[in-house]
């Protein structure tokens, strides 16, 4: 179970597999960490530069906005159009840009980008008082006491399955939600208890370190801050016969089930409570991919990988039926022996 397989089956797979698995509760990042970045693009010609100015959130275009273009020193100053862009055109290859603009006193600058084989997109945002003061009020009320509230299991979760050195890995990627603006105390810990076979429990590198795995149980205390608490885990569930079966309490509300597994000589995947499955296909690996509707808190999840690589079971069973009777003749003999012990 290695931080880097994992990487690849949970997350790397999901940023490319589309609208299937992804939903709309995907995290944003924050237009102003973006500001001054530069953006190769092949949707503008060789030698164009466009700078994007909002304000704030990208539903905020500023139009008539002066932008300086600074190109190998020389100054132009374009103005913004109605979508809030501005762009620059035929610069040369190896030319260096930067763009500047002014914003109700706030200069706003990119980053310096040299002219390749590519168009250059950048974009400038300008703080939104509105949401600065928001952001603010967020800050404050996440450093204020817990209340008592819920957590839900937001739709990004997931749980994938996947055969590692000839052995069976169940991962558990867990997006727990808090959607209240301050840190909620749910009466305990979030307890999950896996299945008794799990073997080797462990709390994967990068999660909370609210997080802890003793045998087949993780258990994530609180309270829990607003937003998501990040938890993914693994462990070993030994199987025979080829099939793997795994029933999961939830011990809060799954808003949305996502199984994956991992294809490898046939793999097949059942589950009474997926709606969807398909296959899909990343970097030449193969991925079952299976989609249901949400669970509720103490609800079973349910599901089965058959098709996995085992040994036949007639040798064993041959072994056990061979030394039963062997056993039950040892003890007929005995039985027998013993009256004509008594009459010697």
């Amino acid at each position: 179970m290695t931080a880097r397989t994992f990487a690849f089956v949970a997350l790397g797979f999901l940023c490319s597999s589309g609208s299937a698995v992804l939903s709309a509760q995907t995290p944003m990042l924050n237009p102003k960490e973006m500001s001054g970045s530069v953006l190769p693009v092949n949707d503008l010609p060789v030698g164009t530069v466009s700078v994007r100015v909002i304000r704030g959130s990208f539903d905020k275009n500023l139009a008539n906005q002066p932008v300086e273009f600074l190109v190998d020193g020389a100054k132009t100053t374009v103005n913004t159009d109605q979508t809030g862009r501005a762009q620059v055109t035929g610069l040369a290859r190896g030319a260096r840009v930067r763009a500047f603009t002014v914003v109700d006193g706030e200069k706003l600058e990119s980053q310096e980008a040299v002219v390749d084989s590519s168009g250059l997109r950048v974009i400038l945002v300008a703080t939104d008082p509105a949401l600065a003061a928001r952001a603010a009020e967020d800050r404050a009320l996440a450093s204020a006491p817990p209340v008592k509230g819920i957590v839900v299991l937001g739709s990004e979760s997931r749980v994938v399955a996947q055969m590692s050195n000839d052995r069976l890995q169940i991962y558990y990627v867990l997006e727990i939600m808090n959607t209240a603006r301050t840190p909620v105390d749910i009466g305990g810990p979030l307890i999950f208890d896996l299945p008794r076979e799990a073997r080797g429990t462990t709390i994967i590198e990068g999660s909370s370190k609210q997080a802890t795995a003793n045998g087949p149980r993780v258990r994530v205390v609180g309270p829990f801050a607003p937003g998501v608490t990040k938890v993914e885990a693994g462990y070993e569930l030994p199987y025979s016969g080829g099939r793997a079966r795994v029933t999961q309490v939830m011990p809060a509300k799954l808003e949305q089930l996502t199984l994956l597994v991992v294809q490898l000589g046939g793999f097949s995947l059942t589950s009474p409570q997926l709606t969807s499955q398909r296959e899909m296909n990343n970097d030449g690996q193969t991925i079952i991919v299976g989609t249901g509707a949400g669970l509720e808190p103490g609800q079973v999840l349910t599901f089965e990988v058959a098709g996995l690589p085992h040994r036949p079971l007639w040798p064993r069973n041959l072994a056990l039926s061979l030394a039963g009777v062997i056993v039950a003749a040892g003890v007929w003999a005995a039985v027998k022996a013993r009256p004509h012990g008594r009459a010697a």
